[in-house]
């Protein structure tokens, strides 16, 4: 890691004391996204928790995101006390941003990629170009921290001097995932194959909703990439509003498919059932493996 910038310290504190009142922000956004999930959280996931594979990832996704941004917003509430933090805490701080957005981004993608598997009747084709997808993203983000994290200037108070052109790796190869996926999604609901059940509109409500979100924010990573945002309170904040986009993208995609499933299933379904009714027995199977929760468990 390079040595630290020479920026003054007041102004490095005015910084640090902002992107703490924004990673506040971020966190108050969750608790209200929590608030009003909460309800169909105990109707659709805690229910089916014991069986659910996805129902525990939910829970498991959910409360410990929450955790870690509690985490997040208390390290910089923190160091917004301090005058100099030692090179390898700075360190090992964007370290652990890039490994937990990592895994959020995993969760969320995990959940859009078997959405268009099950849309596109489990074909092969697709099977392969999800595992290109699956393979790239993460490769994206692993290419910029090796070439942007050791090099990267960080201020004597653990903030981004100047951002690393190597997260344009990061930045490019998600916003290029998303797209993809997205676009599958769309060309296969529009496409007039099959009846447009209540879960295929919440797939493509929700990863609409999700796609758009992520790529707003990948969007301004790339702008701090390229210099064309400068070093300050934005390239510093970007981390804890994605981490609030991608918490909130992944607990709305469980949540809004398996209360959609439930829909189809039938106002009354009390436990959950395999049936769905789409116009051919393929559909009928990669639908019911979306949900994956029939009475015997997973």
């Amino acid at each position: 890691m390079s040595s630290p910038s020479d920026a003054a310290p007041v102004s490095q504190g005015h910084t640090a004391q902002y992107v703490s009142y924004g990673a506040i922000a971020a966190l108050l956004a969750m608790f209200v996204d929590y608030a009003l999930m909460l309800r169909d959280e105990r109707r659709y996931i805690w229910s089916k928790a014991r069986v659910c594979r996805y129902a525990k990832m939910y829970i498991a996704t959910r409360y410990l995101g929450l955790a870690a941004q509690i985490f997040n917003v208390s390290f910089t509430i923190w160091r917004a006390s301090q005058t100099y933090i030692t090179p390898p805490l700075c360190l090992s701080w964007f370290t652990y941003q890039a490994i937990i957005i990592q895994v959020l981004l995993a969760i969320v993608d995990g959940l859009l990629m078997r959405g268009v598997y099950a849309i596109f009747s489990g074909s092969y084709w697709i099977l392969s170009v999800l595992a290109v997808l699956a393979a790239a993203q993460p490769g994206s983000t692993l290419a910029s921290m090796v070439i942007a994290l050791p090099d990267a200037p960080f201020t004597p108070m653990c903030l981004v001097a100047e951002a690393h052109s190597g997260l344009i790796y990061f930045g490019s190869g998600t916003l290029t995932t998303h797209a993809i996926l997205l676009l599958l999604i769309v060309w296969k609901y529009f496409s007039g194959r099959h009846a447009r059940s209540p879960l295929r509109t919440a797939i493509l409500r929700d990863s609409t909703l999700a796609a758009a979100a992520v790529s707003v924010m990948m969007f301004i990573t790339l702008l701090c990439a390229l210099s064309v945002i400068r070093p300050g309170v934005t390239s510093n904040i970007v981390y804890y509003w994605l981490f609030c986009v991608l918490w909130v993208s992944a607990g709305r995609i469980a949540a809004g498919w398996e209360a959609a499933r439930s829909s189809e299933a039938g106002a009354d379904a009390g436990v959950l059932t395999s049936h769905i009714t789409i116009t051919d027995n393929a559909s009928v199977y990669a639908l019911s493996e979306l949900v994956g929760e029939v009475q015997k468990g997973v």
